[in-house]
């Protein structure tokens, strides 16, 4: 049976679809998956595979047009077996949060 659950989402996602390279910690390589979609306070990820675990620290960046550099870290806080993941943000650069919330002035 499936329950209606009311969204808990703190602010409005924007789908994405860019390659990035995700660091984890404790890990020599970053891992190149693809951003589906991001908001303020969050990013989930598709991974090759799902080597990715809960409670895992996370670090991420991507360069766009007119933002040099939008970084972000958080906490893996939900994954999967098909290689889906996602991080709770907690420390986001100003670039970061100006993209986002340009996404959300054009939406």
């Amino acid at each position: 049976m499936t329950e209606n659950r009311p969204d808990r989402r703190r602010h409005t996602r924007f789908p994405l679809g860019l390659p990035v390279g995700v660091r984890v910690a404790g890990r020599r390589t970053p891992l190149v998956v693809e951003l589906l979609d991001i908001s303020e306070s969050g990013a989930r990820f598709q991974a090759m595979d799902n080597s990715v675990k809960v409670a895992e620290r996370a670090v991420f960046g991507f360069v766009v047009p007119d933002r040099p550099s939008c970084q972000a870290q958080g906490l893996v806080v939900r994954a999967d077996r098909s290689g889906q993941f996602v991080l709770a943000l907690d420390d986001t650069n100003d670039d970061f949060v100006g993209f986002v919330r340009c996404l959300e002035a054009e939406s």
